[in-house]
């Protein structure tokens, strides 16, 4: 039993939800995904669940890789980490200890609007439970990527945080303004596979289509300002994919990024250790 426990996620996670932090962290997630909510009602992207769903996700892609990339990447967590490194602590403990406590916040607010919304729907004919326990599902594999995402970034540039951030959440931008930014590509390609190409690496790699696609046959695309946004995709034949399959690559790439990371740390740590070694057996002659 004693193996299981892992010291640096208990503590982590007991120091995340002190009063002090809990509170403050969780009224701004919900401010944000209030404001956020009411954004896509006004610009008509979705209404009722849909609404909302797309509210959470944009509230995970603004939130996790920041807050990984924090826990990682800050003057106060090299500190930290220089510490445990000279402990008995593995490193998968380590680390994992600090990525699932990273996550702490989102993933609570994902895991009670989820319940909400099962209940609710469990007294409306016209709601379907397994839609929305599809939905929460995809949230959290969004949650697992974009901290793996923020995670690579911090460790690959943990002495300089604002270049971790900066490329996280250029990335993320990307991957939300798939369907929008290739388009002027698009249309000056002649070759026709090229342009199908790009149409369903830009379909699969969309977060926003994944989450919505998870609560049935939505066809978020034609909505009125994405439909004008991404006309060179619209206009032209692509298929949706099912949420599942996106998914599924997402946790793949996920897992690529982690197992880089732990790598990485490894090797470092092995770095670290060797010299020690070296100095404590100078100081022993």
């Amino acid at each position: 039993m004693t193996r299981l426990e892992n010291p640096v996620l208990t503590h982590e996670l007991r120091n995340r939800l002190h009063v002090a932090k809990l509170i403050p962290a969780i009224v701004l997630r919900c401010a944000c995904l209030g404001l956020i909510f009411l954004l896509i009602l006004l610009f008509r992207l979705g209404r009722g669940f849909l609404a909302f769903i797309l509210a959470e996700t944009f509230l995970v892609l603004l939130f996790t890789p920041g807050a990984v990339c924090s826990a990682f990447a800050g003057s106060n967590e090299r500190r930290d980490f220089r510490d445990l490194l000279l402990t008995r602590l593995s490193s998968p403990a380590i680390l994992l200890g600090k990525f699932a406590a990273a996550d702490l916040y989102t993933c609570m607010i994902i895991v009670f609007s989820g319940a909400v919304m099962c209940t609710v729907s469990l007294f409306r004919s016209d709601l379907q439970v397994w839609r929305f326990v599809c939905a929460n599902a995809a949230l959290l594999v969004l949650v697992f990527s974009c901290a793996a995402l923020g995670m690579a970034f911090s460790m690959a540039f943990r002495r300089n945080s604002l270049a971790a951030y900066i490329l996280a959440y250029a990335l993320i931008f990307l991957l939300i303004g798939s369907v929008i930014i290739p388009g002027p590509i698009i249309d000056r390609l002649q070759s026709a596979r090229a342009k199908a190409l790009i149409i369903k690496v830009a379909v699969y790699v969309n977060p926003l289509i994944m989450t919505s696609r998870s609560l049935g046959t939505i066809d978020l695309m034609r909505t009125r300002y994405i439909y004008t946004l991404a006309e060179p995709i619209v206009t032209r034949g692509f298929t949706y994919p099912n949420w599942y399959s996106v998914a599924a690559i997402y946790l793949i790439v996920s897992c690529l990024f982690l197992v880089s990371v732990f790598v990485c740390f490894r090797y470092r740590t092995r770095r670290l250790e060797g010299l020690l070694q070296n100095t404590g057996n100078l100081f022993a002659a």
